[in-house]
């Protein structure tokens, strides 16, 4: 085993064993299932203080709102790279 702690540079961004040696897994897309991502998100005092200002309060919670403005964000940079992507016209 490995202890990546100890790596040093670039050591720490080589494959163990090497790629050459690697094999591949089979994967069978149809028994994919849904995702899910977690994200670990640290905030000093003044950003907490922030995020209380702007989410709303109840069920929703921070975490939700965060979710939801992640989401918009995504849907907003999607819209925007998508209409870039369009063949201009004259």
């Amino acid at each position: 085993m490995i202890d990546y702690d100890e790596l040093e540079g670039d050591e720490a961004h080589k494959v163990y064993p090497p790629i050459e040696e690697a094999e591949e897994l089979p994967y069978d897309h149809s028994k994919k299932g849904p995702g899910r991502l977690t994200i670990e998100v640290t905030f000093d005092r003044p950003e907490i203080n922030r995020l209380k200002a702007g989410f709303p309060r109840g069920p929703l919670g921070v975490t939700g709102f965060i979710k939801n403005a992640a989401l918009a964000e995504a849907d907003r940079l999607a819209a925007e790279r998508e209409r870039e992507e369009l063949p201009q016209t004259d």
